[in-house]
């Protein structure tokens, strides 16, 4: 966003100078040389944002197994009262059925 209003800054200022003295407007120069290292600053910033995005989705999938484990186990959970009434309400179970998974898990 403050690149694109940079850009349409210049070019507002660009239209309105006088095409006999242009090379001679500080202040449009100036705004010239700000735009392109504001513009630099953020070709760097967008090139460290996707690196640290494949960091993040390469570390996010360490623990798809973990949500794999914690799904499974929450709808056997669900699934264990059919079974028995007794199973809805028992915590010891649930706790086995976690540790279990937990100790499966490779992470």
């Amino acid at each position: 966003m403050q690149l694109s209003r940079l850009e349409e800054e210049l070019l507002n200022a660009l239209q309105e100078a006088n095409p006999d003295t242009i090379l001679d407007n500080t202040p449009l120069i100036e705004k010239l040389d700000e735009t392109k290292k504001t513009s630099t600053i953020i070709e760097e910033k967008q090139k460290e944002a996707a690196i640290t995005e494949v960091i993040i989705n390469k570390e996010r999938e360490v623990f798809r197994p973990v949500a794999a484990e914690g799904a499974l186990l929450y709808f056997l959970c669900i699934a264990l009262c059919v079974l028995s009434h007794m199973y809805s309400y028992s915590l010891e179970s649930f706790k086995n059925f976690f540790f279990k998974a937990m100790d499966e898990t490779d992470v």
